[in-house]
């Protein structure tokens, strides 16, 4: 073991020297040089703290499998991706990806992602090789014990902490502060029992202890991010704003980030016997929703300095799988109207933030509809998946939620590239479109004020649900209505694996073996959320809100390409016009429609001709008109 790891470092080594003289020499064609200007924000800085303790440390006392006094907190986050946040092969293929662009940016792109992904390692100094090469030993266990257990309130930092240049302006952009020795170990109980010292922090129960990495702005697109909070600026992810700005941020300790993600439990925290049996020990499972990196991180082994532990891997998939399935709630209620059945399918979101939440590439969450008829057989869907292409398949009534963020006009001719959607998370600075469901609490003004509202779609203050309507045959006598949600799209994977191609930051070629690991472990399978199956009955009549009101519908499938289908209803006889315009105002096209009398309608719009980009509908009838926006992906 030991010669085996002395040659990794060496190949580790040597690949550092490789790229440094790769870069030299290939300055000129557009390939980086490992010096370019990395961001410093206020909070400790690296090597000013000592180094973190191993976790094998912590397990000595944390872990113990004895029937009489079992100790569950070490195996509980070797379980989660907190734990492999530093090894997710997600993570270091987009990271290549970030740093291959550095040379277009003039920025150091992959030193501010290993902030949170491995704080450890960073506070020690070694994310200053941006490519994730000089990480080494427990820099690899992501957010770990000693990290957590020796963070300090950023906005009221104390004594134990080396003293800071600046004042941490807000919680997020893995602004850290620690203390600088490794005791005593902060949380929620000062226990007299343990062998090291002890200090209860009331900040170890905070939201604020998560939200200092989950709350994520570009700061190189900052106007003065050493004193601008992140939510001021250039949104990435917002899940602490979500949650700060929901219902659950003034319940207290029942609304609380570990209230859902660290419950309570009966247990021992540690072997020693003088340690009591406590009846509210927070859980180290640390559940989200990610079910498929756990399948996959044994592949990797060979890259790290240990193996993963499968058992308590397989134990975290399923821990994710629970949270993913009490996430939502499904309603369907249905009306008739001439030879058509009105399904409206309404999802709840039951938790603290946007529903899905997070890293915005590749994840999402979507309704599969079913109608079958009187015989059983299925008449309808929408939503349908196909495991073996791992695409969900197209059809004009998609619901989708999802963020799509991209790079403006000004942006992508910096850096020279086309503007509008795209994946490239370390670059983009716009946000396209975004229907993820809000949290209980929502309000407009209010995440407004944080980068976080919804885009391209409209929800109302105090909403957090969303209804979405089905048009199916008069034959269906039967809806199944099926929430999905998934870890990561092909498209994401297909992008990891393309851009690295030739990249020389890719030094472990994640790109094409994350490829392979997806391909062999069942293509990040979608997790049924929740389900309902009801029966079609009775008839329906107009409330105000149905097919015979006056109604602009959202365009279908949104995004779209290159074509979308647009519904209307009419309350009355009327002279009907449709217009596109974009997103200056321009009108682009009128579609004189003529009179139409009462009725429910749907018109199809070609975009082949128009870019990826922002576009307007306005449908005006007599005096009435209602617009909506949609967005042309290419």
């Amino acid at each position: 073991m030991f010669v085996r790891r002395e040659r990794k470092n060496s190949i580790r080594r040597y690949g550092i020297i490789l790229v440094i003289a790769i870069s030299v020499f290939l300055l000129g064609f557009g390939i980086i040089g490992l010096r370019k200007q990395m961001v410093v924000l206020p909070g400790t800085a690296p090597g000013t703290v000592d180094a973190a303790d191993n976790i094998l440390v912590c397990k000595q006392c944390h872990h113990s499998t004895s029937l009489s006094r079992p100790v569950n907190i070490f195996k509980q986050w070797s379980g989660s991706m907190m734990a492999h946040s530093a090894r997710d092969p997600i993570f270091f293929a987009a990271l290549a990806v970030a740093n291959k662009y550095n040379s277009v940016t003039g920025n150091a792109h992959g030193e501010y992602c290993i902030r949170c992904h491995s704080p450890t390692g960073w506070l020690a100094g070694h994310s200053e090789d941006y490519t994730g090469m000089s990480l080494a030993g427990s820099d690899f266990d992501g957010v770990q014990c000693d990290y957590c257990h020796r963070s300090v309130n950023p906005l009221n930092p104390d004594s134990t902490v080396p003293q800071l240049t600046n004042p941490v302006p807000g919680y997020g952009n893995g602004m850290h502060v620690v203390q600088r020795y490794s005791t005593p170990k902060r949380g929620p109980f000062d226990s007299l029992s343990a062998p090291h010292a002890t200090r209860y922090d009331p900040f170890q129960e905070s939201s604020e202890l998560c939200g200092v990495c989950h709350d994520v702005s570009n700061p190189f697109y900052a106007q003065d991010p050493t004193h601008q909070a992140p939510h001021e600026y250039s949104p990435l992810e917002r899940t602490y704003s979500e949650w700060f700005m929901s219902a659950y941020a003034a319940q207290g300790d029942t609304g609380t980030c570990q209230s859902c993600h660290m419950k309570d439990t009966s247990g021992y925290p540690c072997v020693y016997l003088s340690s009591p049996l406590r009846s509210n020990l927070p859980k180290h499972d640390l559940a989200g929703g990610n079910t498929f990196v756990p399948d996959i991180l044994a592949d990797f082994n060979s890259a790290f300095p240990s193996p993963v532990d499968t058992d308590a891997l397989a134990a975290g998939k399923l821990r994710a799988t629970k949270m993913l399935q009490s996430a939502a709630e499904i309603g369907v209620t249905t009306t008739h109207a001439n030879d058509t059945v009105f399904a409206d399918v309404r999802i709840t979101n039951l938790t603290g933030h946007k529903l899905p939440t997070g890293y915005p590439d590749g994840r999402r969450m979507w309704l599969n509809v079913i109608g079958r008829n009187a015989q059983g057989d299925t008449v309808f869907q929408s939503g349908s998946y196909d495991a073996d292409s791992a695409t969900i398949q197209a059809d004009g009534q998609l619901k989708v939620y999802q963020a799509i963020q991209g790079l403006t006009v000004a942006r992508a001719t910096q850096y020279g590239m086309q503007p509008g959607p795209t994946l490239h998370f370390a670059l983009n600075d716009t946000v396209l479109f975004d229907n993820r469901i809000p949290p209980k609490g929502f309000y407009n003004i209010a995440f407004q004020s944080r980068f976080a509202e919804p885009v391209g779609v409209t929800y109302a203050d105090s909403q957090y649900w969303d209804v979405t309507r089905y048009n199916l045959p008069s034959t269906v006598t039967g809806i199944t209505a099926n929430l999905y949600y998934q870890t990561i799209s092909k498209e994401y994977i297909e992008f990891l694996m393309n851009e690295n191609v030739s990249n020389t930051y890719d030094w472990n070629n994640w790109g094409s073996k994350l490829h392979d690991s997806w391909t062999n472990h069942g293509k990040s399978q979608p997790v049924l959320m929740n389900s309902v199956t009801i029966p079609v009955i009775g008839a329906g009549v107009d409330d105000g809100n149905g097919p015979l009101s006056f109604r602009l519908l959202q365009n279908y499938p949104n995004p779209f390409n290159p074509s979308t289908r647009i519904q209307y209803s009419l309350a009355r006889t009327e002279y009907v016009t449709l217009e596109i315009s974009d997103i200056v105002g321009r009108t682009l096209q009128t579609i004189v429609l003529g009179t139409k009398p009462q009725g429910s309608y749907e018109v199809n719009f070609d975009g082949s001709a128009l870019p990826t980009g922002m576009y307007f509908y306005t449908l005006s009838a007599g005096t009435t008109r209602q617009t909506k926006k949609m967005l042309l992906v290419r």
